[in-house]
């Protein structure tokens, strides 16, 4: 396996949002094993998805994300941040009735400051294990998508 370095792999993420959402979305869920990549805005105090990019090509996603993320986007909204790989085992969250094992994901603020204006996520429902490094790369790209949820 090839290392590339971070500011190269963002460069490229730059360049997949030139050609869109979704194709920067698919390049951070090929950096995964999650099924799923998502981005929704917070618009008074609720998750709307933006765009959902689905490994597997099953769109259905896209309506259903806000509603099966609402505990984890709650926690995630708290905190900043969020990551398990195990979410059922974990008992920082009560995800009783949620199909969602698998989550990383963190807030995204509008640049001159403010509430926050959405989140970026990886989710599955099975059990994926994050790497350490992408909740850092997560971060680093979630400046080059406020204005997708502003």
């Amino acid at each position: 396996m090839i290392e590339i370095p971070f500011e190269d792999q963002l460069l490229t993420f730059k360049a997949r949002l030139d050609h869109g959402l979704t194709s920067a979305l698919q390049l951070l869920n090929d950096r995964t094993n999650f099924r799923y990549t998502a981005l929704h805005r917070v618009h008074l105090g609720a998750l709307q998805p933006v765009c959902v990019f689905d490994r597997f090509g099953e769109n259905r996603a896209h309506l259903q994300s806000a509603l099966l993320l609402n505990d984890l986007a709650r926690l995630t909204l708290a905190r900043g941040d969020f990551v398990s790989s195990d979410c059922s085992q974990d008992s920082r969250i009560d995800t009783s009735g949620s199909p969602i094992i698998s989550f990383c994901g963190l807030v995204l603020m509008p640049v001159g400051g403010g509430p926050a204006c959405g989140m970026l996520c990886h989710f599955d429902m099975d059990r994926c294990e994050v790497k350490p490094c992408e909740l850092a790369f997560l971060r680093a790209v979630s400046l080059l998508l406020v204005d997708y949820v502003d």
